[in-house]
């Protein structure tokens, strides 16, 4: 039986119903509110009530994929969870360099050090702080994706290390990964980094790479065998709902529609109805369904949303080698 980690235990992957692989419920400070407050999403309140949209429309399981020390919440996440009747996966893991400090951990542990952390983080439980420290505050609440993330065609030496932990962490607990692209940009480097480590490529998800959207490089990726999550939808300033349309057109045309995943990436007030913006999480469900359904991928439907987030997000079998 196949197994998703999400905040308030583990449930059968059959279970887990519609997913939306790519949110952002909570953001309570760090770094992204800093500088920008539109980023600052710290009412659960709020949370819960934008996510009765969602469920309204038959959503189950969403994947918040705020990686540590960077205003994530565990506890409000299993509270949202627990209110709101939806299934969190929540995530350890890293984002970009440029939203860490020079003296953050991630620079000076080694692959191994860092590697170790995500696993508490996973078989233990979060640290409800991020691991920003002195003191840890280990959470009942165990992350069930590892983030990665790369910049604007950037790659640094930092970038090797903290992909080597992210798949040795991998390795350790089964947790897939899935990853921030920066303008939909270095997937491939992403998914052959993770490869050459050992990842398993069914335990890997390719983020945002629908804005890149070129269907020769979506199926470049897709023979690797990895995920691609699009969360173009509704956000009109990185290109119309038709890209989409047309990438998962050609994902079906070329064999690969088992591989596509759909979230929004809702990380802003300005995106969620409860602050007073939108366009809110019903509309993946509400709008771009019922579009796929009257382009002729209705039968899409089905596969984005329940059966490869049910595969995407399960636990992989390990060896343990930490």
């Amino acid at each position: 039986m196949a197994l998703i980690r999400t905040v308030t235990g583990d449930i059968d992957a059959r279970d887990l119903g519609i997913c939306y692989a790519h949110e952002h419920l909570l953001i309570t400070g760090g770094m992204f509110p800093r500088h920008d407050k539109d980023f600052l999403l710290d009412d659960s309140a709020h949370a819960v009530e934008d996510l009765h949209a969602f469920t309204a429309l038959g959503g189950s399981s969403v994947a918040d994929l705020m990686p540590c020390g960077l205003g994530r919440d565990p506890e409000g996440l299993r509270s949202i969870s627990e209110r709101a009747g939806v299934s969190i996966i929540a995530a350890t893991g890293f984002h970009t360099e440029r939203w860490y400090d020079t003296q953050h951990w991630l620079y000076h542990y080694s692959a191994g050090q860092i590697a170790g952390l995500f696993r508490e983080e996973i078989e233990v439980g979060m640290d409800q702080w991020g691991y920003r420290g002195p003191l840890l505050n280990r959470t009942r609440v165990r992350a069930g994706v590892i983030k990665v993330a790369t910049g604007y065609y950037t790659w640094s030496k930092n970038t090797e290390k903290w992909f080597e932990a992210a798949a040795l962490a991998h390795l350790a607990t089964g947790a897939p990964i899935a990853s921030h692209t920066e303008d939909g940009v270095l997937g491939d480097r992403q998914a052959d980094t993770l490869l050459k480590h050992g990842v398993s490529a069914d335990s890997i998800i390719i983020g945002h790479i629908d804005k890149n959207a070129d269907p020769y490089v979506h199926r470049d990726l897709a023979a690797r065998g990895v995920f691609l999550e699009y969360d173009g939808p509704s956000r009109l300033k990185y290109g119309p709902d038709s890209d989409v349309v047309k990438l998962i057109a050609a994902a079906t045309e070329h064999g690969y529609g088992d591989q596509i995943l759909l979230g929004m990436d809702l990380a802003r007030r300005s995106y969620y109805p409860s602050y007073g913006g939108g366009p809110g999480l019903g509309y993946l469900l509400g709008v771009f369904a019922p579009r796929l359904e009257a382009e002729g991928l209705g039968d899409m439907v089905q596969r984005i949303f329940v059966d490869n987030p049910a595969r995407a997000f399960a636990l992989a079998q390990t060896a343990d080698p930490l």
